[in-house]
C-alpha cells in the first residue's frame, strides 16, 4: 500500500494512468523528431547529457498530500536515451498517522532539445519504502511495507546560466499495493551539467 496504507481509489487511479500513459506515448515520438536547436559539437553533446537533479517534491498519496525532497541523476547510454537514478522522500499526517514514504526507482531518459529547453520523457522501475505512525494510549503503533513501483514520467529543463538549468516534472507513481494505485508526484528544482559552460 501507499504511505499510511491510503488507497488512492481504482477509478481515480485508471483516470490518471490511462491520461498520463496516452501524453507519454504522444510525447515521446516528438521527442524523436524534435527539431534540433543550435549546432553543437559532437563532444559537447554528450558532456552536456550528464546532470544532476535536486529539488523540492509533492505527492498524492491515496488522499494524503506528502512534501518532501527528489533527487536524480542521469548518464548517457546511447543517442538520446540516458540512464536514470531517482531517489525522493515525501513526509505529512492524515487521519492522526505520521505518513513517509520513500522511493527508489531506476530506468531510461530521452532528451529531446528546443533552445533553451530540453523536454524529455522517462520511464522507471523500483519500489516504495512506506511507513505510518499512530499514536496510541500503550505507546506508538508502526505499520510498514514496501511495494513494486512504475512511474511514467514528463519534464523539462530551461538553461538558465552556464551549466546550471530549471526544472519542472511531472510522474505518474504506479504502486503496486494488493491492486494498482496511482500516485501523481510533481517536482521542481535546480538542475546541473556536468561539461557545460
Amino acid at each position: 500500500m501507499t504511505a499510511g496504507g491510503v488507497s488512492s481509489g481504482g477509478t481515480r487511479g485508471l483516470r490518471y494512468a490511462g491520461g498520463v500513459l496516452v501524453l507519454f506515448l504522444a510525447f515521446t515520438p516528438l521527442l524523436a523528431a524534435a527539431p534540433p536547436g543550435k549546432p553543437r559539437p559532437a563532444s559537447a553533446t554528450s558532456k552536456e547529457q550528464i546532470d544532476a537533479f535536486a529539488g523540492y517534491s509533492f505527492v498524492q498519496a491515496g488522499a494524503a498530500n506528502l512534501n518532501g525532497w527528489h533527487v536524480s541523476a542521469s548518464y548517457p547510454s546511447w543517442r538520446s536515451l540516458s540512464l536514470v537514478a531517482d531517489l525522493s522522500g515525501h513526509y505529512g499526517g492524515f487521519a492522526g498517522a505520521d505518513l513517509s514514504q520513500i522511493e527508489i526507482l531506476v530506468g531510461v531518459r530521452r532528451y529531446s532539445r528546443w533552445n533553451a529547453f530540453r523536454p524529455f520523457a522517462e520511464l522507471l522501475v523500483g519500489g516504495s519504502r512506506h511507513k505510518a505512525s499512530f499514536a496510541a494510549p500503550d505507546g506508538e503503533i508502526t505499520s510498514s511495507g514496501t511495494d513494486l513501483t512504475v512511474a511514467l514520467g514528463l519534464g523539462a529543463d530551461y538553461r538558465v546560466m552556464g551549466a546550471w538549468s530549471a526544472r519542472a516534472a511531472f510522474n505518474l507513481l504506479l504502486v503496486r499495493a494488493g491492486g494498482w494505485e496511482a500516485d501523481p508526484r510533481v517536482s521542481i528544482g535546480a538542475v546541473y551539467r556536468f561539461g557545460q559552460r
